[in-house]
């Protein structure tokens, strides 16, 4: 149980106390008892000094102690405390330390085109170091909200939220399995009395008792507000997970989960700063193939294909951000090659979709000019 809690701790949000968790963590991963009523200070010192420092110095030194990236390994004045102060402490997140960037980031398939990836195990050992970071500072995390598990089947199913007080509202979704994953589709929230607010939802796939969220945790990012009798798609509306177990029990987990009360975070629900950030290289990349390949059905020839995904504004010049951002809906910028817009046109993709390139070349040429885009949004 203590290995596998190790390899998953980067993607798990822990339910027991901080302080509990801490010291399950240092023994199980690190070797290190904590003693909850000790200093934490000094054990977040040697947990950076023994288990982070190594590998930064290992992975990330020879990229990032220069200025044509991000600067992050310069002593301020010590390593640890510039990693902490980064850009604003853009490196750690003490309330949610599995969504620390330092450890996401560096995990990812979209760092992993750039620099040397972090593994599952020295992911783990940054989580737990950002823990006792929090611990020291005298944060305490916000807690999780879970809703009951359901057991998915094919086609469309349904997660009632009324199992964490939001009586009358449900999360849905089609569901497809996969090989050595699953494909979901129409997620979407339906807002009863009171509408909804959700943030950070989290899939979690039960194999038996174990937990195995979301490896890159894609919603992390989502402060989703409905209101009463509206619906809502939860981000793009579409997600493919791979390298988790097809079968099993299903979860969702919140940051935070309330009713809407009239002040909703975002217009009609949607991501919060989900605009691209690299328009020229949407306009010069991935324009051309998607209108030669796919706005026959999304701009308009299919009303359900253009509600899915609306590519109406791909022809307007003075309109390249809002089109880059309909379809940025459809990426993930920490596994490009997972994004819908790429594996539900794969010729024997399992998705189900009804356009699939003819054959691996041409999808090939389609997948290079988007990936050069995709990982112009993806970079830091």
């Amino acid at each position: 149980m203590l290995d596998v809690l190790c390899r998953h701790l980067p993607m798990i949000r822990l339910r027991v106390s901080l302080a509990a968790a801490l010291a399950l963590a240092a023994v199980a991963c690190t070797g290190d008892i904590v003693d909850p009523d000790g200093d934490p200070l000094e054990a977040a010192m040697r947990a950076f000094d023994t288990n982070v420092a190594p590998t930064m110095q290992i992975k990330c030194a020879s990229c990032h102690t220069s200025t044509q990236n991000p600067q992050f390994m310069k002593p301020d004045p010590t390593l640890r405390e510039g990693v902490l102060g980064f850009n604003g402490g853009a490196l750690v997140d003490m309330m949610d330390p599995v969504a620390s960037r330092l450890s996401v980031y560096a995990s990812s398939q979209a760092h992993a085109t750039v620099g040397v990836n972090y593994t599952p195990a020295e992911a783990a050992q940054v989580t737990a170091w950002v823990e006792l970071e929090a611990l020291a500072a005298g944060v305490t995390p916000d807690p999780v909200v879970e809703t009951a598990k359901i057991t998915p089947t094919l086609g469309a199913n349904e997660i009632d939220l009324a199992t964490i007080g939001l009586t009358g509202s449900k999360l849905t979704f089609d569901y497809q399995p996969l090989a050595t994953g699953m494909y979901l589709s129409r997620i979407q929230v339906d807002a009863g009395t009171g509408g909804v607010r959700l943030v950070h939802p989290l899939f979690v796939v039960w194999d038996g008792a174990q937990a195995i969220p979301d490896p890159i945790d894609r919603f992390s990012d989502i402060d989703l507000t409905v209101a009463e009798a509206s619906t809502s798609m939860v981000g793009g509306g579409t997600a493919v997970f791979v390298d988790i177990p097809p079968q099993g029990q299903r979860s969702l987990h919140f940051k935070t989960a309330t009713f809407a009360n009239g002040m909703p975070p975002s217009d009609d629900g949607g991501i919060i700063g989900g605009g691209c950030k690299a328009v020229p290289q949407f306009t010069a990349n991935a324009r051309t193939p998607l209108q030669g390949n796919c706005t026959s059905c999304h701009a308009g020839g299919n009303q359900s294909a253009t509600n899915a995904t609306d590519m109406r504004d791909l022809g307007d010049d003075l309109k390249q951000a809002e089109a880059c951002a309909q379809i940025l809906s459809r990426v993930s910028k920490l596994n490009p090659d997972q994004s819908s817009v790429l594996e539900s046109v794969r010729p024997g993709s399992p998705v189900n979709h009804p356009f699939k390139f003819p054959n691996q070349g041409a999808f090939d040429a389609y997948r290079a000019s988007m990936l050069v885009w995709i990982n112009a949004e993806a970079a830091p």
